[in-house]
């Protein structure tokens, strides 16, 4: 039975990216983060960021969270039709026929940071193999401030059984962020803090089942990286996959997905003051420190 793919982790750490190297591997189809809310998707039973299904939600809620991700693995289904439906040209039904084919035989790799916090779920529930991707605090940090992506904490507050699970030493912190203004760099920093707390804990307990990769590894040394990934995923590292591994990591270009690697990874120390890095060195250390080491400050 072929076994799907899901790449989580942090936000910001280059999943997009790696999804998209998955992707050229040959036979793999790719999905565009099913747990984004600001997509805009008819169905969905989603409404957090970082929504958190477990086994401890109500049968209510897993059975919306599975019925609305078969959606984007299974071809019968109630939902692909009416997604069929709503195709308004020719190209795009033939785009959409050619995507249900390829569910037949093609993995489907989900590329999804969002999806962080339902991860042991999909993992338990579905047949799949996870990589998790880990970006030091500084560059999460400094790209949440380049983009101003402001976040707001009442999406953990308003989900109890996450804020009394993988949140609890957060618990009075995500209250007062929820009830108080911050300012961006104050806010990475505990959003950074959760996500890679949560991140340890899942590494702790699937380090051998798991890939667990750092954004940085990844773009000091994409090949050797990639291979490694490639071969805990039983994917085919071909020419197309060596091409666009140099295509977006060689390029010159400026974009998402097009990157001189090597550059990328300390681009923080331009993009943040010497009061900021040491902001946020002193307010994450008890987490990088399970990740990093001195020498990557």
């Amino acid at each position: 039975m072929k076994k799907n793919i899901l790449v989580t982790g942090s936000h910001r750490s280059g999943s997009t990216w790696t999804g998209k190297v998955i992707e050229q591997a040959p036979k793999v189809r790719y999905v565009q983060e099913p747990f984004n809310i600001a997509m805009t998707r008819k169905y969905t039973p989603l409404k957090y960021w970082f929504q958190h299904i477990s086994n401890t939600s109500t049968s209510l809620q897993k059975k919306g969270a599975k019925k609305y991700l078969n959606s984007f693995l299974h071809i019968l289904h109630v939902y692909t039709i009416y997604r069929l439906l709503d195709v308004s040209s020719i190209k795009g039904v033939y785009y959409f026929l050619g995507d249900l084919i390829k569910r037949l035989t093609y993995r489907t790799i989900i590329k999804d940071p969002i999806a962080i916090m339902s991860v042991e779920w999909i993992y338990n529930n579905y047949n799949i193999d996870v990589v998790v991707l880990i970006r030091h605090p500084a560059a999460f940090i400094a790209s949440l401030k380049v983009k101003n992506w402001e976040f707001d904490f009442n999406n953990f507050l308003n989900q109890p059984l996450l804020l009394n699970s993988y949140l609890k030493q957060y618990k009075d912190a995500i209250l007062i962020y929820s009830n108080n203004q911050k300012d961006i760099i104050d806010q990475g920093i505990l959003l950074w803090n959760i996500i890679h707390q949560t991140i340890f804990l899942y590494q702790k307990k699937y380090k051998e089942d798991w890939y667990f990769v750092k954004h940085e590894d990844l773009s000091t040394n994409p090949m050797v990286e990639f291979n490694k990934m490639f071969a805990k995923l039983n994917l085919t590292v071909d020419s197309n996959v060596i091409n666009y591994i140099n295509e977006t990591t060689k390029s010159n270009k400026k974009s998402e997905l097009k990157r001189n690697s090597k550059e990328n990874i300390k681009s923080w120390k331009q993009r943040l003051s010497e009061d900021e890095i040491q902001q946020i060195k002193i307010g994450t250390e008890k987490v990088w420190k399970k990740f990093y080491t001195e020498n990557d400050w």
